[in-house]
């Protein structure tokens, strides 16, 4: 009779119909399953001092270290750096020995730092840049030169609607920039003209066509946006101290044409600004805010920060614009300015399977006098969903030891692989 009773009022209380009941949650609520930034022990400001000061000129850059917090508590810290390209990176580096180099590896799929490393030589003693200046892979103290193409590139094709195959015209040498290549002065010499599609002046960074640009498309207050939109004079969100590039234009045409081209001191990029430059087309627009720090571990196991995913910190909205300027790189690879610096890797039979380009450029540094030349390159392997960005740049003495292509070259043939 019990069961009965009970199996009865079972079935009346399946025929109720079931009653909704609100849930009640504070404005300020947060899932466990979000993280949220609340939940950080250590902020991100604190991480800083948790990375020692000479971690990327060690000559063997540990991926967990050791820390203290600033409360006294012993920390373990993880980093996303890998040991195998971290070391390769060191080892190039001291193998070519210029006055000056760094580098930088970043995967565009997460935003991690897979390596990054410095050298000084040691006859150079503070002489091109200052021993106190900080981590040379995130100071923002090399000429970009005609890295800054990339930006000039995007913003034609922006503003003007045009491809890689629209024609401009060129009277002189690719690599000089007089006022007569510009169309501000007349010249007592005859010139033929020449016709250059925008791929090959990007590809064999012809000056007077981007100068052009500086001085028939753009104005000042243009140019400077521009900029912004790559991360010029504004703050980048990193891990530790991220200064901001800069970028100066004034209203003078010929000084425009100097920004445009990059053929001008006054614009300065970090190591890591460079990847993050050349990544931004790749990345379609969308690129995410780049990290060091997995994770840091208290000694008794709690976590006392992770890694939390992050929204893009730079869209570009032209996606047509991004396709073209990735073709663009492509050419310089193929038979522009880097093409030399990947000759021996287009030797090898995987070479096919991968996507590569990038830039190059090369300017005095502002007081020494002594070449920087840099490489900003991407790599992709479509099989493998692997993609990865890497800028090097060497700061070189009376002779030139080795190109930052070629250091680029191997770095991201060793992360491909």
């Amino acid at each position: 009779m019990v069961f009965l009773l009970l199996l009865g009022l079972g079935l009346y209380r399946m025929g109720l119909p079931l009653k909704k009941v609100p849930l009640l949650l504070a404005e300020d609520f947060s899932s466990p399953l979000e993280p949220a930034v609340w939940q950080q022990a250590v902020t991100a400001t604190e991480l800083a001092q948790l990375v020692p000061d000479r971690y990327f000129s060690a000559s063997e850059c540990k991926t967990t270290l050791p820390a203290i917090s600033a409360a006294g508590l012993p920390l373990t810290v993880y980093t996303s750096i890998d040991p195998e390209l971290q070391k390769l990176l060191q080892l190039l580096l001291h193998r070519y020995k210029p006055q000056i180099g760094a580098g930088v590896l970043l995967d565009l799929e997460s935003g991690a730092i897979s390596a990054m490393a410095e050298y000084r030589h040691a006859d150079e003693a503070g002489r091109i840049v200052d021993a106190d200046v900080g981590p040379l892979c995130l100071t923002p103290i090399f000429p970009a030169a005609s890295l800054f193409k990339i930006v000039t590139a995007y913003g034609v094709m922006e503003k003007s609607g045009v491809a890689g195959n629209a024609r401009y015209p060129v009277i002189g040498r690719y690599h000089t920039l007089y006022k007569y290549q510009l169309g501000l002065a007349t010249s007592r010499y005859r010139f033929r003209e020449q016709h250059l599609s925008l791929e090959e002046a990007f590809a064999r960074s012809v000056n007077p066509i981007f100068g052009r640009f500086g001085v028939d498309l753009f104005d000042a207050e243009e140019l400077l946006e521009l900029g912004r939109k790559f991360a010029f004079n504004r703050p980048l969100e990193f891990d530790l101290e991220l200064p901001a590039s800069k970028l100066a234009v004034t209203s003078n045409p010929y000084r425009r044409a100097e920004a445009a081209s990059g053929f001008i001191k006054s614009t300065t990029i970090s190591p890591l600004h460079a990847a993050l430059l050349v990544g931004m087309p790749v990345a379609e627009g969308r690129l995410l805010r780049p990290y060091l720090v997995e994770r840091v571990v208290a000694a008794d196991g709690g976590e006392m920060f992770y890694r939390q995913e992050e929204r893009p910190q730079v869209c570009l909205e032209d996606q047509k614009a991004c396709v073209e300027l990735v073709g663009m790189m492509r050419a310089t690879v193929k038979y522009g300015t880097a093409s030399k610096s990947f000759q021996h890797l287009k030797r090898k039979k995987v070479y096919a399977d991968w996507d590569i380009g990038g830039k190059t450029g090369s300017l005095d540094m502002p007081d020494s006098g002594r070449r920087c030349e840099w490489f900003a390159g991407f790599g992709k392997d479509p099989r493998h969903g692997r993609s990865v960005a890497a800028a090097v740049v060497l700061v070189h003495g009376e002779l030139r030891t080795i190109s930052s292509a070629f250091i680029a070259a191997e770095m991201l043939a060793a992360a491909l692989q």
